[in-house]
């Protein structure tokens, strides 16, 4: 059931949960990696991307700072730095006591071999609220450091708001966009992969691609036409390991192999990763470490993927939101070994948090067997 690409923005922005874009299913991409537009600027020379960390690391306190712009009628914060408009979505804070119940009864369910973590991530309003604009601010370190304390002792909080700090003056957020940049989820995977003592590819190992002229849903949310004037590059970074991707149906129902990255036009840049939200996938890589990891996200996590191809051998990929199988059935059917909770602010502390719950007590008696989703006994029986 594939649809045209030029229909996607389209349906991405009129599915949207609790502000974070549920995109459409895109026609089959063919091969097993990553494929590239003609909109895009290519640079596989690993000198022409960033070489290491230390040579990029770029912070600078924007919060401490004033800025021209405004909090519009809607809510939008825009500021003008740097010459550029950045638009974001603030925070309204929240205790998160639906995701600290919800992964602490997950603990409980899982042999202690399952290594549990929970990495939150921040907003760009975390690090770009000017100082003249702070009335509204909440800090969402503060959440997160409150959550990460009422955490079950074995599962591992990730702190990534301190890590992103040191890079604000980079392209880690997006300006026209509600996500954040693949740079900025490259930092947050290399913090994660570091916490579960994983190998990790420096960021000069990818293939840097950037999409010129990027006007992301910001524009489409609010319809500020200073987002619509100012676009932004989009870039992004192709592994160079061998992986093969599959895709399934919510109900983890084998669909197709086809590509991590999908091959799409400019406006849709950020559903480029594993073509949206829509399927779940599993991706083979070439690692041998026994490491299977589960990543449970929202769309934030999406941009993370690419990065765990050369850490993990096997990577299981499901939306909070719409997954149907019980997760710790699934968790344990796969022989998983490490369970990554990864999602943006408002997701933590929001609705969307209540759906890890529905995960994990949804359809106890079914089972997923060689790739199928077996019904359960009473569902035989009818």
């Amino acid at each position: 059931m594939k649809k045209i690409v030029s229909l996607l923005l389209c349906a991405m922005l009129a599915a949207m949960v609790a502000g974070c874009s549920n995109s459409d299913k895109k026609a089959e991409p063919s091969g097993s990696t990553a494929s590239q537009t003609s909109s895009a600027k290519i640079e596989t020379n690993s000198k022409a991307s960033e070489s290491s960390e230390a040579e990029v690391s770029k912070a600078r306190d924007y919060t401490k700072e004033k800025a021209e712009g405004e909090i519009t009628d809607d809510g939008l914060l825009i500021v003008k730095q740097d010459d550029h408009w950045r638009a974001m979505e603030q925070f309204g804070g929240g205790s998160g006591d639906s995701y600290v119940e919800s992964l602490n009864n997950l603990r409980d369910k899982l042999d202690s071999s399952v290594k549990i973590y929970s990495m939150p991530a921040p907003l760009a309003c975390e690090f770009y609220t000017p100082s003249n604009l702070s009335d509204n601010y909440v800090s969402q370190a503060d959440c997160f450091s409150s959550i990460a304390k009422r955490l079950n002792s074995e599962i591992t909080s990730v702190d990534i708001c301190s890590v992103l700090k040191q890079h604000t003056e980079e392209n880690i957020y997006c300006r026209t966009d509600h996500h954040w940049q693949p740079l900025g989820a490259y930092y947050a995977a290399k913090t994660f992969a570091e916490a579960a003592g994983v190998s990790f590819d420096d960021i000069s190992k990818y293939n840097k691609v950037t999409d010129e002229g990027y006007v992301g849903t910001l524009y489409a949310f609010y319809g500020d036409e200073r987002i619509k004037n100012d676009p932004e590059s989009f870039t992004y970074y192709e592994p160079k390991t061998e992986y093969s991707t599959y895709y399934y149906d919510q109900s983890f129902d084998y669909q197709y192999e086809g590509s991590l990255l999908y091959d799409v036009d400019v406006a849709n840049s950020y559903i480029r990763f594993m073509g949206g939200d829509d399927s779940s996938v599993k991706i083979k890589t070439g690692v041998n470490n026994g490491r299977k990891l589960l990543v449970v996200k929202d769309s934030y996590g999406n941009a993370e993927i690419p990065f765990y191809t050369n850490s993990f051998e096997e990577i299981y990929v499901v939306d909070m939101r719409y997954f149907k199988c019980n997760l710790v059935n699934f968790i344990n059917d796969m022989d998983i070994t490490d369970v990554l909770f990864t999602m943006a602010a408002y997701s933590v502390v929001g609705g969307n948090a209540e759906n890890i719950d529905t995960l994990i007590t949804q359809d106890a008696d079914n089972r997923v067997v060689d790739g199928q989703l077996t019904a359960s006994t009473e569902d035989s029986e009818e």
